[in-house]
């Protein structure tokens, strides 16, 4: 039963890694060392140049100031090349899900921005893959139009996706729960040690009714101190975690899980 299950789980994370990115064209500016820096050049001056570089994703950018000393070459592209690679770049907020389907409102919003850039840009070197995006989207509109649903990136009747969905909610309570067994047994070995020094604190064997010098009555103070404050906070964050196996044990088992979780934490 578990090995099908995780078979589901990696075949649709992988679905979302796969996903591609692509990169706009950019300036570059090369320097003496060989380095070759590319981005958007923001400003340029006899004695320095300015790149406003970006991670991989185009999410964070930040500016790099460059001695005009230090730089073999500048490269910008063109005005309209530029423009090109922006309204490329718009498209890439329009994605498919792997393992849903989008609304109606959603792809016709995506097929008329494909269909814009491929009215403006024609011979673009994108159009190739504009095309294709665009076919896939014009396919996945005409299925949702005959009532049919996605997941995993295949089509099918909601009927036939929903044990497809349990499978994969139980796959991933079952991760869940396998953490929260362990949390439970680690907030009781805290609970445990938390009684186990106040017994030793409070006992013959530790210090109860010794008279202690200076400075190792001070240290011993501070060890009842934490120790009263450990068993004021150790049980409620033992409740905390049995709560909340309780409440992923019953969704698991209320969708099939058939793994006694349950069993396990008992046995421990």
């Amino acid at each position: 039963m578990r090995g099908p299950i995780l078979c589901l789980f990696v075949s649709v994370s992988m679905l979302f890694l796969a996903s591609p990115v692509a990169h706009a064209a950019t300036d570059t500016v090369t320097l003496n060392s060989g380095e070759v820096v590319s981005g958007r050049i923001v400003s340029e001056t006899d004695s320095n140049v300015d790149v406003e570089v970006s991670n991989e994703r185009h999410t964070i950018f930040h500016t790099r100031t460059f001695a005009r000393s230090d730089i073999k070459e500048v490269h910008k592209i063109a005005p309209e090349q530029r423009q090109q690679e922006e309204a490329y770049e718009a498209l890439h907020q329009y994605e498919l899900n792997p393992n849903h389907e989008l609304s109606s409102a959603r792809y016709a919003e995506g097929l008329a921005a494909f269909d814009r850039f491929l009215d403006a840009y024609p011979n673009s070197e994108y159009a190739a893959q504009v095309t294709r995006e665009r076919t896939d989207w014009q396919f996945e509109n005409s299925e949702l139009a005959q009532g049919r649903v996605k997941f995993g990136g295949k089509w099918m009747t909601a009927e036939e996706r929903q044990p497809l969905l349990d499978q994969l909610q139980r796959q991933q309570l079952e991760m869940e729960l396998q953490t929260q067994v362990k949390a439970v047994l680690a907030a009781r070995a805290r609970v445990a040690a938390a009684h186990k020094e106040h017994d030793f604190l409070h006992s013959e064997a530790g210090y109860k009714g010794k008279v202690l010098p200076q400075p190792e009555y001070d240290q011993v103070m501070a060890r009842y101190h934490a120790n009263d404050e450990e068993l004021a906070n150790a049980p409620p964050a033992l409740d905390d975690a049995v709560a909340k196996f309780n409440r992923l044990n019953d969704a698991y088992h209320k969708i099939g899980g058939t793994v006694d979780f349950q069993a396990q934490l008992d046995a421990k």
